[in-house]
């Protein structure tokens, strides 16, 4: 196994990247962390790392800027597009023609991004997909950080907490949140997916079903997981894991 971390896709201090690659060149999951777009770090995860390299594939996993006042969307997507080409071009020893994506939170918004762009196969944990139709159903509830929300209903402190993250992520121009809505971009060209989420989490399970039902609408694979309960992304991660890495097997190996 080599472990190379920090490899510069860029300029900015958080363009970096790190590789767990097999001895054997083997396929490549793409991994972006999630943390609401302001937050997270390529190297939180490293338990599903240790997973996927069990499984038998090189895994890279991905920094990008952070949303700000400096760096608001599409930042975040450009960096993980650019990292995504950087090692499709790079010399580092894994199957080129095998990558697929996997994303936890707004990490699988990125990779669902990516792989309306790439075709390549995806697996999204808790992915936020329907910007616009949230705000528009979503009008009298006021943006709170998380920890800033005094609200005893978990359900409003979520919602709360997804509007604050779709204002930082857009600078406060929210006129710009129908351009990364995602389930009005699906094509044919989109790679198949494998779509979890819990019934009652922070990423609204109602915008699971318009991407199911966009992935159907144009043909594509989708496979989809509910679990009860509101655990989000990580939360489920051992009861996810299996199921991601059958359908990365099924379409890598």
């Amino acid at each position: 196994m080599a472990k190379i971390f920090d490899i510069k896709y860029g300029n900015d201090e958080k363009q970096k990247l790190d590789l767990y690659l097999q001895d054997s060149v083997a396929p490549l999951v793409f991994y972006t962390h999630g943390g609401g777009w302001w937050q997270g770090d390529k190297s939180k995860d490293t338990k599903i790392f240790d997973s996927l390299f069990s499984a038998g594939f090189s895994v890279a996993s991905v920094n990008y800027r952070l949303a700000d006042k400096n760096n608001p969307y599409p930042a975040q997507l450009d960096d993980c597009h650019s990292a995504l080409t950087f090692l499709q071009q790079s010399d580092y020893k894994f199957r080129k023609d095998k990558i697929a994506l996997l994303g936890a939170s707004s990490g699988a918004n990125i990779s669902v991004s990516l792989s309306i762009e790439t075709g390549y196969p995806t697996v999204s944990w808790s992915g936020q997909f329907d910007f616009k139709g949230f705000l528009k159903t979503h009008t009298a509830i006021t943006g709170r950080k998380a920890v800033d929300n005094p609200d005893p209903d978990k359900g409003s402190r979520q919602q709360s907490y997804y509007k604050w993250l779709l204002e930082k992520l857009f600078n406060g121009d929210l006129s710009r949140v129908g351009e990364a809505t995602l389930q009005h971009k699906i094509t044919s060209k989109t790679g198949p997916v494998l779509l979890i989420n819990s019934a009652a989490e922070l990423a609204p399970v109602m915008e699971v079903y318009k991407m199911q039902e966009a992935y159907l609408e144009n043909g594509i694979e989708v496979d989809t997981i509910i679990f009860p309960g509101d655990r989000h992304a990580l939360g489920y991660a051992d009861d996810a894991l299996k199921p991601t890495i059958d359908f990365l097997e099924t379409h890598l190996q």
